[in-house]
C-alpha cells in the first residue's frame, strides 16, 4: 500500500495537464468543422467519445508506467499525432509517388517511432513543465478555432432567397389539364461516362445502349457538357435552371437543391415530388427515399466515420472490420433505389421523380454481371476495369428501369437520363462530358440539339409541355 501511495504521489506531481484529452477531441471536431454543411452534429459524438475515452485510458496506463502524469501526457499527445496522421501520410506518399507504402511496413514503423519517443521521455531528466503549459495553450487554441468556425457557420450562413415565378406560371394550369400531364422521371447516374469518354479512355463501345435508347424514341445529346465537375453544383444548376457559380458556398448550393425551382413549379401545379437519393440532404419532397441512409447498415459505413477512421492507424483494418457491411450497404442502396423506380408508374400522379443513383461512382461494389468485386477494389482507381465493370452493370440495370417506366406508365412519361459529370480521375475535359438522353413524347424533342446544356433541361420541357416562355441559356 505504501508503494502504491508513493507511486500515485509521483504520478500527480507537477503542473496542471489536460492537453491529451483536448487533442483527442480535436481531429473529430476538425473534420466536422470542415464538413459542417454536410454532416449532422449527432454523427460526431460516438467517435469523439471513443477518441477521448481511448486517450484517457492510454494516459492512465502510461502514467503508472512512467510514474509521471506530465510525461505520460506528452507520450499520449505524440501517439495521438501519429495515430490521426497515419492515413494522410499514407495517401501523401502514394500521391507523391516517392514510395508505394504498404501498411505492413508503414504501421510498424510509426509504432516503433512512438515507442522510441516514449523511451526518450522516460529517460529524460526534464520535468517538461514548459512543454506541458505550451501544449495546454495550443490544445485550447485549436479547439477554440474550430468551435468558432462551427458557430460562425451557423450564425452567418446566408439565407436562401427564393422568388415565386414558377408558382405563378403553374397557377395557369387548370385541374383538367393537370390530369393529362405526364409523369416526369429524372434519373442521374453519378459519374457515368459519356459515349465518347468510355470509348476513348476505356476502350469500350457503348453504342448498343445508345441504339437501344434511340429505338425506343430517345434523343441523345452526344456533345452535352456540364459547366462544372462537381455534383452539388450540377444538381443545383439543373434544378434551378441557371448556372451556379463555383464560388457559391456549398451550404447555399445544397439548400438550392433541397428547395429548388423545378420542384416548386411542379408541386404548385399538383405534382407529387418523389425524391430518391443517397446524400444527406433534407429535400422538401412529398415522398423521400434514401436507401443508403435507411438500410440499417450500422455506424461503420457512416461517411463521417469512414473518412475519420481512414485517417488513423486503424485504416488497414477498416475493410476487415466493416468491408462486408460497407459492400452490402452500397449494393443495397443502389438496388433498392432501382427497384423503387420500376414500381413508381403504379403510383397515382402526376409525379415528378428525381432519382440520384450513386453508380458507377465509387465505391466499386459491382462487377459487370452484378458480382462482388472484393474489398481491395472498393476504391481502386488505378485499374480501369473496375470502374468499367460497374459502368456496364448500371447500364444493364437502367435498361430494365426504362423498360418498366415505358411499359407500365398509363400515358407516355417524360424521362431524362443524365450523368452529373464524367470520371473525375481523367481530368476536366472528360469530367465535363456527360451522358444526356431525353424521352419527350408528342414531339417534345423538337428543340433539342446535340450540345444542349443540362441547365436548359427544364426550360425546354416547361416551354413544350406547360406553356411557359423561358429563354434558353447559352452554353457556359
Amino acid at each position: 500500500d505504501g508503494d502504491m501511495r508513493q507511486r500515485l504521489r509521483d504520478v500527480f506531481r507537477g503542473p496542471v495537464v489536460f492537453h491529451p484529452l483536448v487533442f483527442a477531441a480535436f481531429p473529430v471536431l476538425f473534420l466536422y468543422a470542415y464538413n459542417v454543411s454536410e454532416t449532422p452534429a449527432g454523427q460526431i459524438w460516438l467517435p469523439m467519445g471513443i477518441s477521448v475515452g481511448g486517450a484517457l485510458v492510454l494516459w492512465a496506463v502510461l502514467s503508472l508506467i512512467l510514474r509521471s502524469l506530465v510525461k505520460a501526457a506528452l507520450a499520449t499527445a505524440i501517439f495521438l499525432a501519429l495515430f490521426f496522421s497515419y492515413g494522410r501520410l499514407y495517401d501523401g506518399l502514394n500521391y507523391l509517388g516517392v514510395a508505394a507504402p504498404k501498411h505492413a511496413h508503414l504501421l510498424p514503423t510509426m509504432v516503433f517511432a512512438w515507442g522510441y519517443c516514449v523511451y526518450f521521455i522516460s529517460r529524460a531528466k526534464r520535468d517538461f513543465r514548459v512543454t506541458t503549459r505550451v501544449l495546454n495553450v495550443v490544445a485550447v487554441a485549436v479547439i477554440a478555432i474550430n468551435l468558432f468556425n462551427i458557430g460562425f457557420y451557423h450564425v452567418t450562413r446566408p439565407e436562401l432567397i427564393t422568388d415565386e415565378p414558377a408558382e405563378a406560371a403553374a397557377a395557369e394550369i387548370d385541374s383538367e389539364q393537370l390530369q393529362t400531364m405526364p409523369d416526369i422521371y429524372h434519373i442521374i447516374l453519378d459519374e457515368y461516362a459519356s459515349l465518347s469518354t468510355i470509348e476513348e479512355h476505356y476502350d469500350y463501345d457503348n453504342s448498343e445502349f445508345a441504339n437501344w435508347l434511340l429505338d425506343r424514341g430517345f434523343f441523345i445529346a452526344y456533345e452535352s457538357r456540364t459547366h462544372i465537375v462537381a455534383t452539388e453544383w450540377f444538381l443545383s444548376s439543373t434544378l434551378n435552371m441557371e448556372y451556379i457559380s463555383s464560388n457559391e458556398p456549398i451550404d447555399v448550393v445544397r439548400r438550392m437543391i433541397t428547395n429548388n425551382e423545378v420542384a416548386s413549379f411542379l408541386q404548385a401545379m399538383g405534382y407529387n415530388f418523389v425524391y430518391i437519393g443517397f446524400t444527406d440532404l433534407d429535400v422538401d419532397a412529398d415522398f423521400y427515399y434514401n436507401f443508403y441512409k435507411s438500410g440499417g447498415s450500422g455506424a461503420l459505413v457512416n461517411e463521417f466515420i469512414r473518412i475519420l477512421w481512414n485517417t488513423t492507424m486503424l485504416r488497414p483494418f477498416y475493410m476487415y472490420t466493416a468491408g462486408t457491411q460497407y459492400e452490402n450497404h452500397y449494393r443495397g442502396g443502389v438496388m433498392d433505389s432501382l427497384d423503387l423506380l420500376k414500381k413508381l408508374p403504379e403510383v397515382p400522379g402526376p409525379n415528378f421523380v428525381f432519382a440520384h443513383i450513386n453508380c458507377p461512382h465509387e465505391p466499386y461494389v459491382f462487377g459487370p454481371k452484378s458480382e462482388r468485386v472484393g474489398a481491395e477494389n472498393f476504391l481502386n482507381f488505378a485499374d480501369k476495369q473496375v470502374y468499367l465493370g460497374q459502368y456496364i452493370f448500371i447500364t444493364t440495370q437502367i435498361k430494365d428501369v426504362i423498360s418498366a417506366l415505358l411499359e407500365n406508365s398509363k400515358s407516355p412519361p417524360i424521362i431524362i437520363l443524365q450523368s452529373d459529370h464524367g470520371p473525375k480521375t481523367l481530368g476536366r475535359d472528360a469530367g465535363t462530358r456527360i451522358f444526356n438522353a431525353f424521352y419527350l413524347p408528342d414531339s417534345g424533342d423538337e428543340y433539342l440539339h446535340d450540345s444542349i446544356s443540362p441547365v436548359n433541361t427544364y426550360r425546354l420541357i416547361f416551354n413544350q409541355y406547360f406553356g411557359t416562355d423561358y429563354e434558353l441559356v447559352p452554353n457556359d
